[in-house]
């Protein structure tokens, strides 16, 4: 046997689909609550005639044993006539099987043949079309044997059963029109947020990323799934203008090493081989903007690393932070002896957490190499490392030349560079703190910036410790 959905075309939309599993479910609720309906019924009223049958037998019974009925057989027949009820018969069986009197009303007698019977008996019979309910009782009294018959034809009975009937095949007709109706609208109710979803699709590849879904006040499963349709087209529009961003800058970036590269091979090319001082200036820088490239690239492609990064902290091994900055800051004082870097690391040897050894390094550096960069004549870099207990804080201080205070949100930014001609000559690319806002990102670390322009500048980065693996001794 097929099932239910085999019978439903798949190559029909959603909205039909659903419109005619509500029709169907709401027709097998209607068809089975009215066909059970139609056999509670039927079964009460058979029970009825039953019970009227036994009560009318009672009351027949009771009378002829009461009565010497032999000698006034014509008294018995006028009260028994009195008692009979339309469509009902009332006959007195001999023991031969032949009738002493009948009684009927409406009833033919032809219908039902008289019977003597030992015991009682109901049965159910359906001559000529009509249903009749018999029943008989052996009498004996004063010498008579015989029974007693009442039949009851139940036309009236089958009159309303085919009523009902008629009633739940007219309903039903009415009730599969009303369904697919209802279906409709519930299918139109449902489908309303994912229309308005493919309307805001439609007009999203027409227009552009900015079109989002109307949001109702009704906060349901079709809300949530609107506000979270309009959140993706949110993350979406934003990382593809991160992206657009980040290819016009990176272009930006490496057109102008490039064109000054191709501009001294073009003038060693014209005149420079015969003019060795040409010449050899020309390499200098040419090779000058090469390293610069290929720091770029490496930046870039650090970056492109960290946001792909998909590192599960929870398997990551605890490292000694402690022993790491100091060997970063040692190094940092070597390479730059003409610095007076000073640090307070004020936190246990035995100190832990879960971090990726280089991903801190790379941190360190990001941050130790700006605040080189951009120190002025003030040559004095602080480092400050403390642990609050639910924080770990590293902080970098530099007395350099600073940042204005309206472009502090900006300078995370992929290539944003306070003074671009300052950053060029220092070699920066805008980058480091990008880089290193994102290994912080991996982490739940976030990453803060403080300065006043012209005197200092202070990055602070904070680590939220768990504390089942704070190790503070």
């Amino acid at each position: 046997m097929r099932k239910l959905k085999d019978l439903i075309p798949k190559n029909i939309n959603i909205k039909w689909k659903l419109t005619l599993w509500a029709a169907f479910l709401m027709l097998f609720l209607f068809f089975s609550y009215n066909i059970l309906q139609y056999f509670v019924i039927q079964n009460w009223v058979v029970n009825k005639e039953k019970q009227t049958i036994h009560k009318k037998m009672e009351e027949v019974t009771a009378y002829i044993q009461d009565s010497s009925f032999l000698g006034s057989v014509s008294d018995s027949e006028k009260y028994l006539d009195v008692l009979n009820e339309k469509y009902q018969l009332i006959r007195i069986v001999k023991k031969n099987n032949s009738p002493l009197f009948t009684i009927s009303d409406e009833v033919p007698q032809s219908w039902v043949a008289p019977k003597n019977v030992t015991k009682e008996e109901l049965v159910e019979i359906s001559p000529k079309g009509d249903r009749l309910l018999i029943y008989r009782r052996p009498i004996e009294v004063n010498g008579f044997k015989g029974t007693v018959e009442i039949v009851r034809n139940l036309e009236n009975f089958d009159s309303l059963i085919n009523q009902i009937f008629m009633l739940v095949i007219v309903t039903g007709l009415v009730a599969m029109i009303l369904s697919l109706l209802g279906g409709r609208l519930i299918s139109f109710q449902l489908l309303k947020p994912i229309n308005s979803m493919i309307r805001t699709m439609k007009r999203i590849k027409e227009n552009g990323l900015e079109e989002r879904v109307q949001i109702n006040k009704q906060r349901d499963e079709m809300t949530e799934l609107g506000i979270m349709f309009n959140e993706l087209m949110d993350n979406l529009e934003k990382s593809f203008q991160q992206q657009q961003q980040f290819v016009e800058d990176a272009s930006h970036e490496l057109k102008t090493p490039l064109s000054i590269i191709h501009g001294h091979l073009s003038l060693i090319n014209r005149w420079g081989k015969d003019n060795p001082t040409v010449l050899e200036r020309s390499i200098h820088l040419s090779l000058n903007e090469t390293n610069r490239l290929i720091y770029l690239v490496s930046e870039l492609l650090t970056l492109s690393r960290a946001e792909e990064s998909t590192t599960n902290t929870n398997s990551l091994e605890e490292v000694k932070i402690k022993e790491i900055l100091v060997d970063i800051v040692e190094n940092f004082k070597i390479i730059n002896n003409d610095f007076e870097i000073l640090s307070t690391i004020d936190i246990s040897s035995d100190f832990t957490l879960k971090i990726l050894k280089s991903h801190l390094e790379q941190i360190m550096i990001i941050l130790l190499d700006n605040a080189i960069k951009y120190s002025a004549n003030e040559k004095i870099i602080q480092i400050y490392v403390r642990n609050t207990g639910k924080q770990l804080t590293i902080e970098v201080k530099d007395y350099g030349v600073g940042i204005p205070k309206e472009e502090l949100p900006f300078v995370s930014n992929r290539f944003y560079r306070v003074d671009k001609a300052r950053s060029r000559k220092h070699g920066g690319n805008g980058l480091g703190l990008s880089i290193a806002k994102r290994l912080l990102d991996i982490y739940q670390g976030t990453i803060e910036m403080d300065s006043v322009y012209g005197k200092w500048t202070k990055v602070q980065i904070t680590f939220t410790l768990e504390e089942d693996v704070q190790k503070v001794r």
